[in-house]
């Protein structure tokens, strides 16, 4: 009878392995769960990276993030209970601490002299709780290297509006970060209203001290949009007010495998600065978060349109982007001209990510 049990333990491990296998495509990186606000204290399940899973807070208030079906007979943990920091299978009542461990079975369900199975476990992921948004990191059991600093949602954020918001789109997570480098799509797409062209340059690691990043230097992609413009947001009095009607702009971004720091500039002065982020829910279900840090002035009024034309504007040029990934083609095209280069670069650097998932 033990060597049965044994038996059927093995085929189960087996096929969970090979479940396990099954992923998506995706770079090695820090990925977005969810909003902070999202989890409050009872498990709520969210699909990621293709999977089930069940998202719930132990005893700390820490996320945690684990597939949704129990290993026991495959009840979903959604609909369990937070039991003295565990999450407890609405089943038969096996509970699970914040690693995944079985750690508890009801002894009126089981004779005395039973043990836990060493196959009563949960896959989980390591997790992280910053900026407004729960991290999760995929790719290899422990991180490759840290959730980049954004010190305007953190220590500086006094200094700063924050508008935040989010697109979900049906397209793929390379579709949706490469955007960011197609200056080409800003001017066509958003109507920009450069004089003569975008000038994009690709920063050069060995060029940038390791100080000024905020990125793993092994995990950074850097890049810079120059351009001289009429004006950001239109014309007129209130542009004028805004101090908008400027000569130049300047937008760097400090990327990593799935996502953005963006610093933009308007004359020399930082206006806006941007993180941006992944939720890659399947393979051609993707959302984007988008977290814009808005620069105060000390006016009031002036903050309050800064605020609206920031903000908004920025969100309306975001759907405008989705209704055409919803659109897209699967296929990444055959047919590309110099101002492609920045996005082919970063499709190699992204890949190389994905060469690291294990």
């Amino acid at each position: 009878m033990v060597n049965v049990e044994k038996s059927v333990e093995a085929k189960i491990t087996k096929l969970e392995t090979q479940s396990e296998n099954k992923v998506m495509d995706l770079a090695a990186s820090w990925y977005i769960a969810m909003q902070s606000k999202e989890l409050g204290k009872k498990p709520q399940a969210i699909q990621l990276f293709g999977r089930p899973l069940v998202a719930w807070r132990d005893k700390l208030g820490k996320p945690v993030i684990m597939e949704r079906f129990c290993s026991h007979m495959g009840a979903s943990l959604a609909i369990g209970q937070i039991i003295d920091g565990c999450i407890q299978c609405p089943f038969h009542h096996w509970r699970y601490d914040s690693s995944g461990v079985c750690v508890d079975i009801p002894k009126v369900a089981t004779p005395t002299t039973d043990v836990i199975p060493s196959t009563a476990r949960q896959h989980t992921y390591v997790t992280q709780e910053k900026y407004g948004y729960i991290w999760v990191w995929y790719g290899s059991v422990n991180p490759l290297f840290p959730l980049p600093k954004f010190d305007p949602a953190e220590s500086d954020k006094h200094n700063y509006m924050s508008y935040r918001f989010f697109s979900k789109t049906k397209t793929t997570v390379l579709r949706v970060l490469e955007n960011s480098f197609d200056h080409h799509h800003v001017v066509v797409t958003h109507n920009l209203p450069i004089i003569n062209q975008i000038k994009q340059t690709l920063l050069n690691k060995e060029d940038i001290k390791i100080s000024e990043l905020s990125i793993a230097k092994e995990a950074w992609f850097g890049t810079v949009m120059e351009a001289q413009i009429k004006s950001y947001a239109g014309v007129g009095a209130i542009a004028k007010f805004l101090g908008l009607n400027v000569e130049t702009w300047k937008t760097r971004l400090d990327a990593w495998p799935s996502g953005s720091l963006g610093t933009t500039s308007f004359n020399g002065q930082q206006k806006i600065r941007v993180l941006s982020g992944i939720t890659p829910i399947s393979e051609n279900q993707t959302t984007w978060h988008l977290l814009f840090m808005i620069k105060k002035t000390g006016n009031l009024w002036l903050d309050l349109l800064s605020y609206i034309v920031f903000g908004w504007q920025n969100e309306v040029a975001v759907s405008a982007d989705v209704v055409i990934w919803d659109t897209m083609s699967a296929k990444t095209g055959q047919a590309f001209i110099k101002p492609d280069q920045p996005v082919l670069k970063f499709r190699q650097f992204y890949q190389s990510w994905v060469d690291k998932a294990q």
